[in-house]
């Protein structure tokens, strides 16, 4: 803190050092009144006002919706479709329930029905795995007086094994349930009566993983001709070594990949955004900021959360005049677009004008001391990092107010990954970067159904198949 030892000097001590070394005491107490600001911030941060995961959280902070009340009551509005059970046209079993006799002791059974009240109910059958026997013929030729055994079908290896329905039901359990192994193992024991092995469950999953391999390429294919791509990472521990979960992602689009390292060597090893000219949201990581082959857009909930802890643990004005001004111009972009009435630029200069004099307030509160402004490689406080970033990058972070395809925040991507979350909590850490790599491959598949609303387990059976599902280019994806 300060190279002196001198943290544990007592008021005496401190009063007889003055007196020899007063610049010296000075300093000593400037650097201690900087670190106790800077463990103030510290443990007043949380996840409504930094980037910090709601699960480091001590106490849980009162959540921050970006919404505003709507009047309305809670629950489906008039007109909503609803999405309770309806009749089915072609139910497989039909069951009549005679009339045998009127509610006035009349003996009806010799009438014929005029006709039916219908009620149907939905249930499972009786979970059993049927098992069906191959036979295939032996033959001997009568020509050349060989033995010939007819050949059996090409994904029947072995002399017993399970089939693609219920290997396709292993890889759901794990990878789009996130199940663990021993409860998925359990679960077949008590649901069909056979405990499958680790080896099964693992060996289900990495077909299922080679099957996959058409559509993760598809994806590499279409991601970089998109409009807008969210981009973000996060840390995935592999055998105790930390490594990373990159995602690039649309609305109708999820495409994960592991990587040793976080940066601009790992983005440029995945290879998607090297060739992207659209769009690319992101939370301000440097790396990505080093392709200028496409355009950068930034998540305005990061800055709002910075603007919060400045607002409410710094007590600055501006910061939350910024932050309300933000809400505005979202609030406006959507009615606009309801209506489908572009912005004028004359709007969206008035907008830029309330934009830069908060930006200027901002500086008058937080100017660079003498010290800061001699030094070529000053150190910043939270508020002049926030003020540099927020007027060096201007036109990207007001994009949203003319380009509409662009999104205010980088949600999308952050949906995506809590899977992830999610998965470690059950298992910890992965044993192999193999291991990732396969769940991250199937898990961008099961996003991607999802988003495209396609039932998952079927979907997955068809990649068995040899038929996964691939998307289709869109622009507007």
């Amino acid at each position: 803190m300060c190279g002196n030892n001198s943290a544990n000097k007592s008021r005496e001590e401190l009063l007889a050092w003055g007196k020899v070394d007063l610049p010296a005491l000075v300093d000593y107490t400037l650097a201690l009144q900087a670190e106790v600001e800077r463990l103030h911030d510290t443990a007043a941060q949380n996840s409504t006002n930094s980037s910090r995961a709601p699960s480091t959280d001590r106490e849980s902070p009162k959540p921050r919706s970006l919404r505003r009340k709507s009047g309305r009551k809670p629950g489906a509005q008039p007109g909503h479709p609803g999405h309770t059970l309806a009749f089915s046209a072609n139910p497989q079993h039909t069951h009549i329930h005679p009339l045998r006799k009127c509610p006035c002791g009349e003996d009806l059974t010799q009438q014929q029905a005029i006709d039916f009240e219908r009620r149907q109910v939905f249930d499972l059958p009786a979970l059993e795995l049927a098992c069906t026997e191959h036979r295939a013929e032996i033959k001997e030729c009568p020509g050349c007086g060989q033995i010939a055994t007819a050949p059996f079908p090409q994904d029947i290896k072995a002399p017993v094994q399970y089939g693609k329905n219920f290997r396709a039901l292993l890889a759901y359990f794990y990878d789009a349930q996130l199940g663990a192994s021993l409860r998925i193992r359990q679960m077949c024991q008590e649901m069909f009566g056979y405990a499958v092995s680790e080896g099964t469950l693992q060996s289900a999953r990495q077909e299922q993983y080679q099957a996959l391999e058409p559509f993760e390429k598809h994806l590499e294919k279409i991601l970089p001709q998109q409009s807008v791509l969210h981009a973000d990472e996060t840390s995935l521990p592999i055998n105790q070594i930390t490594h990373w979960l990159h995602v690039l992602c649309t609305p109708l689009l999820t495409f994960f990949s592991v990587q040793a390292l976080r940066g601009k060597e790992a983005i440029k090893a995945i290879g998607i955004i090297p060739q992207f000219t659209g769009w690319l949201m992101h939370d301000f990581l440097s790396s990505y900021l080093g392709f200028e082959n496409c355009l950068h857009t930034f998540c305005k909930s990061h800055l709002l959360r910075e603007l919060v802890f400045i607002a409410e643990q710094h007590h600055q004005k501006w910061a939350k005049a910024l932050y309300d001004l933000f809400l505005e111009m979202l609030r406006f972009v959507q009615q606009r677009k309801a209506r489908d009435a572009p912005v004028a630029e004359a709007e969206y200069k008035r907008w830029r004008q309330r934009y830069r004099q908060l930006l200027r307030d901002g500086r008058q509160a937080n100017p660079l001391s003498p010290e800061q402004k001699a030094s070529k490689r000053r150190k910043q406080s939270k508020e002049q990092n926030l003020l540099d970033r927020l007027e060096g990058y201007e036109d990207f972070i007001l994009a949203f107010l003319w380009a509409w395809e662009v999104p205010f925040t980088n949600n999308e991507a952050e949906r995506d990954f809590r899977f992830m979350k999610t998965r470690i909590k059950i298992s910890g850490s992965f044993r192999t970067l193999q291991g990732a790599r396969r769940h991250v491959r199937i898990r961008s598949y099961i996003c991607t159904l999802r988003k495209h609303s396609l039932p998952v387990l079927e979907y997955l059976h068809r990649a068995l198949d040899g038929q996964p599902f691939l998307p289709k280019l869109s622009k507007t994806t």
